[in-house]
């Protein structure tokens, strides 16, 4: 009998733990939250990555969906984290750099914001959509030869939107061969 008095209080504890490492593991919560925040419930879609992010404080994944809920309710700095704790987790993070690079204009931090589209295109040379997006921002620092390098790399890589705007400019893309996309 005494044995059990001092078995019971172990045995609770061990059920307790068992039972919190039940229940949906981090993917199952991170994936939840996704399809809370495609139907615009960004309060159900923060509860799921915060408890993805409490079982797995590793998965990059969920501070990059958490920091895009936070940019949704214009909490910038603190997407900004979340977006920094997701490159720091995964460095080749491509969506990270993306979003952050985002969050460094809407801030006026040209430069910076530079830098992640720098790295964005670094990772995936074949992102025309990143080119246009460093574009925009060489226009911003007022390099207008850059500019115009990554918008004729856009248009090579197919971009619709690079091609009409370089067509109506009268800026010839198909047929030179500068090394567009480089520091010029």
């Amino acid at each position: 009998m005494m044995h059990s008095k001092r078995f019971l209080p172990l045995l609770l504890l061990v059920l307790l733990a068992g039972l919190s490492a039940c229940g949906p593991d981090a993917k199952e919560l991170n994936t939840t939250g996704v399809e809370k925040l495609k139907n615009d419930d960004l309060d159900g879609a923060m509860e799921d990555f915060n408890k993805a992010i409490e079982k797995n404080s590793e998965f990059a994944e969920a501070y990059l969906n958490r920091g895009t809920v936070f940019g949704n309710r214009g909490e910038l700095q603190k997407a900004l984290a979340d977006f920094d704790k997701a490159i720091e987790l995964d460095p080749k993070y491509v969506e990270a750099y993306y979003y952050r690079g985002f969050i460094r204009d809407y801030f006026e931090e040209y430069e910076k914001s530079k830098a992640n589209f720098d790295k964005v295109i670094e990772l995936s040379p074949g992102d025309a959509e990143a080119y246009v997006n460093r574009a925009l921002i060489r226009s911003k620092l007022g390099d207008g030869r850059g500019e115009i390098a990554d918008l004729k790399q856009a248009a090579r890589l197919g971009d619709p939107t690079a091609r009409n705007w370089l067509k109506e400019n009268g800026i010839e893309w198909e047929a030179d061969g500068d090394s567009a996309g480089t520091e010029e």
